[in-house]
């Protein structure tokens, strides 16, 4: 089905799925799983944050319910990424749009093939920028509480400038820069950090690379002693695999945060552990 063909159907059908529903003032709706994680640092137990794509889904792929429309349209908010990724944003009813906010503003943006990369998160520094803005946002639509929030945002940016410098250290100090990846969504990391990214696929998983993108990515992993080739859990790793059998390298798992597995959230995994878990794979291959 073409893409906003499904959300326009159900849109047709959003007053019969808002009959009955509940009260949801005091919920915050978001995109996808970093929108959630920034969100839930700051709003704390003031605001019961939901998270729109489900466990193990795509982002890229992902379309709200009718349901999910009606709950999202007598929330108090919703959260997005923007810059493309919500495919389906602009098509969301007129009163639900009204309160929806989209994080990534004034952040300075990268581009592939004159496509803005949505995927401005993996920058802890972004991540701040998008946390700040939220605080603004919370400012606006609940400022009786914004000393609160303003607590939790300089306790979220303590822990993602940690993280920083982390990633600045260690990263300052790996023998081989070149990131090799299963899609293109570490373009804001490699960026930040000295890191040449090359990407198997485009901006969305679903991009193919052609048998010449292919063989120039092979050139590539020898040229500049590659030895391991990263792939997705959420994105099939069978052309990662390929290329990894072609140079004769190992693959390793590279987590670009669009959503956790059931068992990570169990876990009590989040955007800094997870962070953490990708530099520790990112300098085990690049010492």
């Amino acid at each position: 089905m073409k893409k906003g063909s499904l959300l326009i159907t159900l849109l047709t059908l959003l007053p019969l799925a808002g009959c009955g529903q509940n009260d949801n003032s005091k919920t915050i709706y978001t995109s996808f799983y970093p929108v959630y994680d920034f969100t839930k640092r700051i709003v704390g137990d003031k605001f019961e944050v939901k998270n729109l794509t489900p466990v193990g889904t795509e982002p890229h792929d992902y379309e709200p319910k009718a349901s999910e429309v009606a709950g999202m349209t007598s929330s108090k908010a919703l959260f997005l990424n923007g810059l493309g990724l919500e495919h389906w944003k602009d098509e969301l009813p007129s009163d639900l749009t009204k309160k929806s906010y989209v994080i990534t503003k004034d952040i300075e943006t990268l581009s592939i093939d004159n496509v803005t990369d949505p995927h401005v998160w993996l920058s802890p520094k972004n991540a701040i920028k998008e946390m700040s803005n939220i605080l603004a946002t919370l400012k606006e639509i609940d400022v009786d509480n914004y000393k609160y929030y303003e607590d939790n945002y300089n306790k979220a940016v303590e822990d993602f400038n940690a993280l920083d410098a982390e990633f600045k250290t260690t990263i300052d100090g790996l023998s081989n820069k070149y990131l090799v990846v299963s899609h293109a969504a570490f373009g804001y990391l490699c960026h930040e950090y000295g890191l040449t990214q090359i990407y198997v696929r485009g901006l969305t998983p679903d991009d193919e690379p052609t048998s010449k993108e292919l063989e120039e990515i092979i050139n590539q992993v020898n040229t500049y002693n590659v030895n391991t080739i990263f792939y997705e859990e959420l994105v099939s790793p069978e052309i990662s695999k390929k290329i990894a059998d072609e140079t004769g390298v190992k693959t390793e798992t590279l987590n670009p945060l669009e959503g956790l597995e059931q068992e990570d959230l169990d876990a009590g995994e989040d955007y800094l552990s997870i962070m953490r878990d990708n530099l520790a794979k990112i300098k085990e291959a690049n010492k």
